[in-house]
């Protein structure tokens, strides 16, 4: 039997930068430290870049393919295991940046909503750096 689809939260940024400086940017995972959440990011031999989160340790995968601007990426910590679906898209001059961040069922929808709370001050810091 197949399971009923689970909660959803998508989360945007547009930014005045092409969509390749956006992409490089967002590929180093090393960058993602400007938007505050995430500290001592290192990259590990098992594949993954392990990072000091709110919510406890955590491991990230990136999957990325940048011919179609996909920046899908695992994410391991904070009590959930999950992938966002991250897309860079041309916006005119510049671009936007979209993640779907579908819940874990190992979390409940107000642990879910709780780990992003804070994901929108991220985007302000990732915009402040890109663009400066």
């Amino acid at each position: 039997m197949s399971k009923e689809p689970r909660s959803v939260i998508v989360k945007t940024m547009v930014v005045d930068r092409n969509p390749i400086d956006v992409y490089v940017f967002f590929s180093n995972i090393k960058n993602w430290e400007s938007g505050g959440s995430l500290k001592n990011i290192k990259r590990e031999n098992d594949g993954f870049w392990h990072a000091d989160t709110p919510f406890g340790s955590a491991k990230i995968r990136l999957r990325h393919d940048e011919e179609h601007g996909i920046m899908d990426h695992d994410f391991i910590g904070g009590g959930g295991e999950w992938t966002v679906f991250c897309r860079v898209t041309p916006n005119e001059r510049g671009s936007t940046v979209s993640w779907t961040f579908i819940r874990p069922e190992t979390l409940s929808v107000k642990q879910f909503e709780n780990q992003l709370k804070n994901f929108d001050k991220e985007i302000e810091g990732w915009k402040t750096t890109i663009l400066s």
